[in-house]
This record gives structure tokens, sequence and C-alpha cells, in this order.
């Protein structure tokens, strides 16, 4: 069944131009026989207190703020600070997992990635959450103690990939291209551990890294579920509403973007393929989100609706890209979603 629930009162939207065909989905890479080549124990977790939490939470609002402005944004959504219990909450989470630096083989090139795990884990095999980045090259690459990393606390292991020329690893990502490999080849990454359940893998995508979840389930990636937060579903539209984000960072990253643009932007947008989306997806949305906008969350919504595909929708009213004021709701709601569908 399909289900749309939405916080805040939404006009009707205008009728939806005929769908565009899709390009063909690129051929999965084959597993490497040995995908890890290096593993190592990450910087021990070092909580901060209270209020060096609130103090960097307010940079970054800040220089959100900031960058906004630059490009000719509004950013509507105010400062959201946890509450002291929650906070310490998720600290108590984080002393209970386990990180480890990975080096990994995709398409032949030396990758950097993430896993975290329950401590007291032992030897049981626990489902796999496949955690996708936003981002560019080195902003907002995956830190050793990233916020995701305290769904591991919840019972799953969790992986990451820092895509391919980040962090020291070799080539380069694509946004979208290539890159998607390196998301695909932690696969065979997960099978060689021999602690993770491979009949419930799941992923979870933000902004950049929800186009890059989507992008994996038509390329092969087989997963019970995904979810996606503040997703980039048109890259078409936001190359009109962010034109910088085009010219700074498309533009250098994307092969084919100078002479067939419009194609390129399509090929990675899953607005323009919502029949190829095979799989249960929940999606989340803050509605004042001013880096990829919510209208295009809800119009993405109505094709699967109208493609009749499995989803939930969730609006936070007046939250950010990063949902800061419904963190512990949206979490919560990722953890049903994957135990929902958990085989």
């Amino acid at each position: 069944m399909n289900w749309i629930r939405t916080r805040f009162n939404l006009v009707p939207l205008a009728a939806l131009s005929a769908l565009v065909a899709a390009p063909s989905a690129a051929q999965a890479p084959s597993e490497p026989d040995s995908p890890l080549v290096a593993q190592s124990p990450c910087p021990p977790f070092e909580a901060p207190s209270y209020e060096q939490y609130a103090n960097a939470a307010k940079q970054d609002h800040a220089e959100a703020l900031e960058a906004a402005r630059r490009e000719g944004m509004v950013m509507r959504s105010r400062l959201s600070l946890a509450t002291r219990d929650a906070f310490d909450r998720d600290i108590a989470k984080s002393r209970s997992i386990d990180c480890t630096s990975i080096v990994y083989l995709s398409d032949g090139l030396k990758v950097k990635g993430l896993i975290w795990r329950p401590k007291d884990q032992g030897a049981r095999p626990l489902p796999l959450i496949i955690f996708n980045r936003g981002g560019n090259r080195e902003f907002a690459r995956v830190k050793p103690w990233h916020a995701f990393h305290r769904l591991a606390s919840d019972g799953f292991v969790v992986m990451a990939s820092q895509y391919r020329g980040v962090d020291g690893g070799d080539g380069q990502e694509e946004y979208g291209g290539a890159d998607v490999h390196d998301i695909l080849n932690l696969v065979p990454v997960a099978r060689s551990v021999g602690y993770v359940d491979m009949n419930n893998m799941f992923m979870l995508g933000w902004s950049r890294g929800g186009m890059m979840t989507f992008l994996a389930v038509t390329q092969g990636m087989k997963v019970n579920a995904i979810a996606v937060g503040s997703a980039l579903l048109d890259l078409v539209a936001e190359a009109k509403r962010r034109p910088a984000l085009a010219k700074d960072v498309w533009s250098q990253l994307m092969p084919g973007f100078a002479t067939r643009t419009e194609e390129v932007l399509r090929e990675r947008s899953p607005m323009y393929w919502p029949e190829r989306i095979d799989v249960p997806a929940l999606i989340m949305h803050g509605g004042a989100d001013w880096r990829v906008s919510a209208d295009e969350t809800l119009a993405f919504a109505q094709k699967l609706q109208q493609a009749g595909k499995t989803y939930e929708l969730i609006i936070y009213a007046d939250d950010d890209h990063a949902l800061s004021g419904n963190q512990a709701d949206s979490n919560q709601r990722i953890v049903s979603w994957f135990r929902k569908h958990m085989k």
C-alpha cells in the first residue's frame, strides 16, 4: 500500500508532464575476489560536551545561512538543538559502537570507507545498512563518528563509502556515474567480513546520496528496502534553481556535462524514471530545505503513486536539509521501515 503523510497543508499540484523514458541501467560491476585491501580501528570516540555540541551546531547554522545568501537563496529553517537528555542518549549510543576504517577495491580502484557495528555483536550476523553520503569530494565526506553511525546501536551493521577519489582514495568521483559502483562493491565487502546477514540488506541515502541510492537499485543493488532524506531527484530543475551548483560542482565532476548537459542530468535524476524503482522507499524531506527543494520530492512521490510503487512520504514542516528539528523521529522511522521489511 502506498502512503503519503505530510505535516503541512498542500495545494493541489499541477498535472505532471508525460514520463520521459530513462536510459538503460548500467551493467553492475563484477565482484572482486578480495574486496578488502586494509582495515583498521577508527580513532577512539571522544564525546563533546553539550556546550561544544551546541556551539558547533550554531556555527553550522550560521555557515548554512551564509552559503544560502551567496547563492541568492533564503534559508527559512531555524536553528534546532537536541535537548540535553537526547544528547546524552546519543553519546551513550556512540559508546556502544565499534568503528572500522576500510580500504576496498571498486573497479580496480582503492576506495576508502567505514564500518560501524555494536560492540556486543559477537559472532551473530546482523542486518546491513549501506549509508550513501551527500556532498562532493571532501565536502561532507563521512567522518569516523558520523551521526548515522548511531543506527548501529539499533542492531545493524552500517557501512559507508567515501566514493572514489575522496579521503585519499584512488580515482575521481563522477557524481552519479561510475562511482555508483563504489556502492555496489560494498556488497562483496559485507559478504567477506562474516558478520553481516546478507538476506537483510538496506540502503539509506542523504541529499546527493539519495540520488546515488536510487541509481544503485536500478543498477543491480539487491536490498529489501531503502530510505532517503532530502534526496536530489531532479537535477534538471536544480540546475535552474541553483546554477552555482551546476557550474562549480557538476560541470567539474560529471563526464560529458559540457556536451550532453541535459542528458547527463536526466540520467542521474530519478524523476525521469520512477517506473524503475522496484524497492519499498521511505522518502523524507524538510519543508524549509533550501539546498534541495521539497517541491521535487512531492512531485516525485506523485510519479511513484502513478507508477504503482510502494513508498512512504514524510514532509517535516519548516525543517532543514539535515532534518535537524526531527532527527530522533526521522531516525526512528528509518529503523522501523527497515525492520518492517526484514526477511
